[in-house]
């Protein structure tokens, strides 16, 4: 039976009914996992609070969830709680590594300072790493920084793939998609994308955590910015924040609806999606998010920074995203009022961003982890 230990920071909950239930991205990504391994074991911190919107439970009795302490936070006392908790955690890890065949270890992450090396100590584990964030980024918390050296230097002993990579890689570093969607589900949000107009007022949706290093403070202040927004029908927040604060900072324009949803469920996501013609994030840090290839699959024409992890897969030369010149409100703003000028071109950049979507299949992901991870 091939068995794997999947250790994450992905935060757990119990549900009103005693459910346990997880973030939805990451759950989704090892559910599809049921297809190459029979049992998984998933290594995660279990929070007392209440779940949001944006998790969902296991789908099957051959996951089984190993809750450890949440460590980390903000404030020193937290951060102090990670040196206290560790040597429980590890114990936990332990235990179950050594039931397993295989390894999984979701980077970066507070536990990677600690996990890492542990990794490094069994030597007869098959492992592979994924590091979610940016692999090229040079701005980046000095645990990070430690966490991808190591894995440079490969000292955990096991292959790691990556976002945002040059084209000269050691053998062991394999550049990968980031997995979001089913095959099925690229095909019925198709549907949607297809019957897209982009000859009337056209609605944006922003999809992430709605804080500063998102880019959520910048394009608030190019939105209040815009001069010509009579085509512009609808702008779509989905994401965390105060919502007083929120509502405070919006109270200046009766020009554009503006529609603050919070943390949505899948459902309710795909809903805006339906809605929007573009996506914009104008991130100032980032792996490659997940949102970008949702967003694409209903025909949502991504906006997005000049980071290089989103580049290689979204860009004005493809023709299936527009790139901002930087990260600014000037350009932001230039780019949003140029878009009415493009008409006759966007029905081709969201026809192109569909097609980009079926590159970021689970299907697509778990055949590849066979055939360059797994190899048997």
């Amino acid at each position: 039976m091939r068995s794997i230990a999947i250790i994450s920071h992905t935060p757990h909950y119990h549900n009103n009914n005693g459910e346990v239930v997880g973030l939805e991205p990451t759950l989704r990504e090892i559910n599809q996992l049921l297809s190459i391994f029979d049992f998984i074991y998933h290594v995660a911190p279990l929070y007392k609070s209440d779940p949001h919107k944006a998790t969902i439970p296991y789908k099957s009795n051959k996951v089984k969830f190993i809750p450890i302490i949440p460590t980390g936070g903000e404030t020193f006392i937290k951060k102090i709680g990670i040196i206290f908790y560790m040597p429980y955690n590890l114990y936990i890890i332990i235990k179950i590594i050594r039931q397993v065949e295989w390894i999984h270890f979701r980077a970066p992450t507070n536990l990677g300072v600690f996990v890492l090396p542990l990794l490094s100590l069994f030597v007869g584990k098959n492992k592979w790493v994924k590091y979610a964030g940016n692999w090229q980024q040079e701005s980046i918390p000095i645990s990070y920084k430690f966490q991808r050296w190591w894995l440079r230097k490969n000292l955990q002993n096991g292959n790691v793939i990556i976002n945002g990579n040059k084209k000269k890689l050691q053998s062991h570093l394999i550049p990968f998609h980031n997995p979001c969607l089913t095959e099925k589900e690229i095909i019925t949000n198709k549907k949607f994308g297809l019957i897209k107009t982009f000859d009337k007022k056209l609605t944006f949706c922003f999809v992430g955590r709605l804080e500063e290093s998102k880019g959520f403070l910048i394009l608030l202040e190019a939105v209040k910015g815009l001069s010509n927004i009579k085509w512009i029908n609808k702008l779509h927040f989905v994401g965390e924040t105060m919502e007083s604060e929120f509502n405070d900072n919006f109270n200046y324009s009766d020009n554009i609806q503006i529609i603050y949803h919070g943390i949505l469920n899948r459902q309710g996501i795909d809903q805006v999606y339906r809605d929007s013609h573009f996506i914009i994030l104008p991130s100032y840090s980032e792996g490659f998010p997940k949102v970008l290839i949702e967003a694409s699959s209903f025909g949502c024409i991504p906006i997005v920074s000049p980071i290089s992890s989103i580049i290689k897969h979204i860009n004005s030369k493809k023709k299936n995203g527009i790139i901002l010149d930087d990260i600014s409100c000037k350009s932001i703003i230039k780019t949003i009022e140029g878009l009415n000028e493009m008409r006759n071109e966007l029905t081709i950049f969201s026809s192109n961003a569909m097609e980009n979507a079926k590159q970021f299949s689970y299907e697509q992901y778990n055949r590849k982890i066979v055939n360059e991870i797994i190899k048997n």
